[in-house]
């Protein structure tokens, strides 16, 4: 038997079965069909039953469609035969794809690494279509079993694994981040957000996790500047009085960034980096793409999932994600790019199995003070926050931050598990390497 003639068996088995809902179950589309004869039949079967709400007989489709051919008791199953479909259809394609006419224009046209990026996506569009779903959905009480093995993979830590915030109250309110979903996090511009997710995706490369930043709008060494010092920190490489109070504290922010540590510093500063690179304090791994990378053109949904691939990415932070490079916006409403990027984002934490964090602006506002002219903490809104409303909604949990002098607050403003208007109070000095939560009950306190 020929190999496309699986698509003629699948097709009357549907017929047979008069159950056309097979086809949209294995994702058997038109494309899929080989032949015109196949082509013509399997778009009668869908016309006719969206106009007559059934299936047709055999002999109605004979009549219908020149050159069908009925066979009758097809006893394979439906699984096998959308596989040998789908099969078939993905060779037809990779076939067309290597004999492209335009293929030799495109060679030519872009270089070794676009043209690499183009053939990789062409075949995984192959790849994706050439599937079949084993099945549609889960069968909430006959499938017991499969949840108990889920749940055995969980309790073990195999599955859905969590990252740990460096925060008590994000890990008591929220349960961490969890693998699968999308976080946002704002507040306004120069008030310190960006080192508060840089914190917990430290926290997360400390606990083993393999992390990915995008640090679109801040330059490498600045970035590795502050990751420095608060990795240092957690060493309690120095002590340090500040405002009366000691602190363990880690290398100065601006001295690294200045290149002005002192000799005592720096020589100590080399061997920290050294250990780093040993793997001495740093489970997992981190993996920074920056605004000034020379090859970090492409900042889009595909180009993150294949840095995501690349690196294995378990924790993702992506800062800001307006300056992303948005999807298309077909709907042609106002905000349409942002809410496409957005939930296709999402979709992305739970089909790489990451746990993605997305960094936005809350809009300015007049400064709040105090008697003494110091500028006092705000807060804001959820209605505050600009430029990507769509990441609130799809977010699974949305932090707010804002800081002044040496002190910030995280609030929870959006919780899937709870915690809503949840804040903690933090010692805010980045600076030093020292942002941490005040360790006390006053710390949680709740907005009314």
């Amino acid at each position: 038997m020929s190999s496309k003639q699986f698509a003629q068996l699948l097709l009357c088995k549907v017929i047979n079965e008069q159950d056309i809902s097979q086809l949209t179950k294995y994702n058997i589309t038109a494309t899929d069909m080989p032949t015109r004869v196949d082509r013509d039949t399997y778009q009668f079967l869908r016309d006719y039953y969206e106009a007559q709400g059934e299936m047709p007989s055999y002999a109605t489709v004979a009549t219908s469609v020149a050159n069908f051919d009925y066979v009758p008791d097809v006893t394979d199953s439906f699984t096998y035969l959308a596989k040998q479909v789908k099969n078939y259809s993905g060779k037809v394609a990779i076939f067309q794809l290597l004999e492209d006419p335009t293929m030799q224009a495109k060679f030519e046209s872009m270089d070794s690494i676009e043209f690499a990026e183009y053939i990789e996506q062409a075949m995984h569009e192959i790849k994706v279509n050439a599937k079949i779903s084993t099945g549609l959905g889960t069968n909430v009480l006959l499938d017991g079993e499969k949840f108990l093995t889920e749940y055995e993979k969980r309790k073990a830590g195999e599955s859905n694994k969590v990252w740990a915030s460096k925060f008590p109250t994000i890990n008591r309110e929220m349960g961490g981040y969890t693998e699968g979903n999308m976080y946002a996090v704002y507040g306004r511009s120069g008030r310190g957000k960006s080192i508060i997710v840089m914190e917990d995706a430290l926290e997360a490369a400390c606990n083993g996790a393999h992390v990915l930043i995008w640090a679109l709008e801040m330059p490498w060494f600045e970035w590795m500047a502050r990751a420095y010092s608060s990795l240092s920190a957690r060493r309690q490489i120095f002590n340090a009085q500040i405002d009366g109070v000691d602190y363990k504290t880690g290398f100065y922010n601006r001295d690294l960034q200045q290149g002005k540590l002192d000799e005592t510093f720096e020589q100590a500063f080399r061997v920290f980096t050294l250990e780093l690179g040993e793997g001495q304090h740093v489970k997992g791994s981190i993996t920074l793409r920056s605004v000034d990378d020379d090859n970090f053109d492409r900042r889009d949904l595909a180009a993150l999932q294949a840095d995501i691939e690349a690196v294995s990415a378990n924790f993702v932070v992506i800062d800001p994600i307006y300056y992303m490079d948005f999807e298309q916006n077909t709907s042609k409403t106002a905000g349409g790019d942002v809410a496409a990027t957005s939930k296709k984002l999402r979709r992305l934490a739970g089909k790489t199995k990451t746990a993605i964090i997305a960094v936005t602006q809350a809009e300015e506002e007049k400064e709040s003070r105090n008697d003494e002219g110091a500028r006092s903490i705000s807060i804001p809104s959820r209605s505050e926050v600009k430029k990507s409303k769509a990441i609130l909604e799809d977010a699974a949990a949305l932090l707010a931050f804002d800081s002044a002098d040496d002190t910030g607050v995280i609030a929870i403003k959006k919780g899937r598990s709870g915690g809503e208007d949840v804040q903690a109070e933090l010692v805010f000095m980045p600076s030093y390497g020292v942002v941490k939560e005040i360790e006390y009950e006053a710390a949680l306190v709740r907005e009314f």
